[in-house]
């Protein structure tokens, strides 16, 4: 009869263990060095350096090449895992012989030995399927941003269509209507100079009249695509002048100090008009407050209201719209509207020169 195999001794096991599965098998004291009592060379094409080197710390301790970004976690995560008496699992970086960084994943747990608790696991190098979800992140990050580049450029088109269009309209019914009547009348003020010059003196009057409203229509006009303020003046006198119009208490303070590049103050004004014009739209306040200045190397407009709240920018097209143009110059829209407690609206465009704060 053939006898049974004797079963292999700890140690035999374990160094077989540590020859043959891939990952450096260890045994290290529980102390902060993690003093390697055993270690496979698997060790050294991870790290660069011999397995020799960390057993008893003859020339570096382990814990000595975790990145350190990495080293309070990794060991708070293993004393939590002992402390509970479990398994641990983590992933972070050691320092290389090269000088460089790799991904490890480690695997251990706590055992009690005869005269000392150990802790007993394995180390993978997972480097390169690290670096190949940070390659997955970077490319969805680029896609996400790609989307909403066209998403953006989109719906500029679209808000470019729209104004185009209400533009025409506005021609349309607005000065068209009003020249063709002047045209109409001063044909009809043409005919009667010869024959009753008092009813062509009366048409004349009314052509006149026809002439004004249809030069100040298109006064209205050209205010809504560029307001002549904002071009002579500058921000703060825009921007009172939206107040003077606003149905309700409207205080602008300027900080802003000297003027900007026309296509930031065109976009801080219309961000600036479109939130006032919300304001007291939708929100019922009783007063609405812009501050315009500059900080931190750009220049803002805030606007505040003390009215219902619950705004948001994804509710109809005009904040939206206001977003993607100041993309288009770097800027941003930050928007709190919490139901009940006012509204706060902040445009921030970069700008060269501008005061830093403290």
């Amino acid at each position: 009869m053939t006898k049974p195999l004797a079963p292999p001794e700890p140690a035999s096991l374990l160094a077989s263990l540590i020859c043959n599965v891939p990952g450096a098998i260890y045994r290290c004291t529980l102390d902060s060095d993690w003093t390697m009592h055993l270690i496979g060379d698997e060790i050294e094409r991870i790290t660069g350096y011999p397995a020799e080197d960390f057993i008893e710390n003859r020339r570096r301790t382990y814990m000595s090449l975790v990145h350190p970004r990495d080293h309070r976690r990794v060991e708070r995560e293993v004393w939590v895992a002992v402390e509970a008496d479990r398994p641990y699992e983590l992933e972070y970086r050691v320092r290389t012989a090269a000088g460089d960084y790799r991904w490890v994943l480690e695997r251990g747990c706590a055992v009690q030995g005869h005269e000392r608790e150990w802790l007993d696991g394995i180390i993978f190098d997972i480097t390169d399927r690290r670096r190949a979800e940070e390659r997955a992140r970077r490319a969805e990050a680029d896609a996400a941003v790609a989307r909403e580049v066209a998403d953006s450029r989109r719906r500029m088109m679209q808000a470019a269509d729209d104004a185009r269009r209400r533009i025409e309209r506005d021609l349309h019914d607005g000065a068209q209507q009003s020249l063709v009547c002047a045209l109409m009348t001063l044909r009809a003020g043409v005919r009667s100079m010869a024959g009753d010059p008092p009813r062509a003196a009366e048409l004349l009057r009314v052509a006149d009249g026809h002439l004004e409203r249809s030069l100040q229509d298109l006064r209205d006009l050209a205010h809504g695509i560029h307001p002549s303020l904002l071009t002579a003046h500058g921000l703060a006198a825009a921007l009172g002048e939206v107040a003077a119009r606003t149905p309700v208490p409207v205080h602008v303070v300027d900080e802003l100090g000297q003027r900007l590049p026309t296509d930031i103050e065109a976009a801080l004004y219309f961000s600036a008009a479109e939130a006032v014009t919300n304001a007291a739209k939708h929100a019922n306040p009783s007063e609405v407050r812009v501050h315009i200045g500059r900080r931190n190397g750009a220049a803002f407009v805030q606007i505040l209201d003390d009215g219902i709240g619950g705004a948001s920018l994804e509710q109809g097209s005009g904040l939206r719209g206001l977003c993607d143009r100041l993309a288009t110059l770097g800027g941003t829209v930050v928007l709190a509207s919490p139901p009940g407690s006012g509204t706060t609206l902040v445009a921030e465009v970069p700008v060269a020169g501008a005061t830093p704060t403290a």
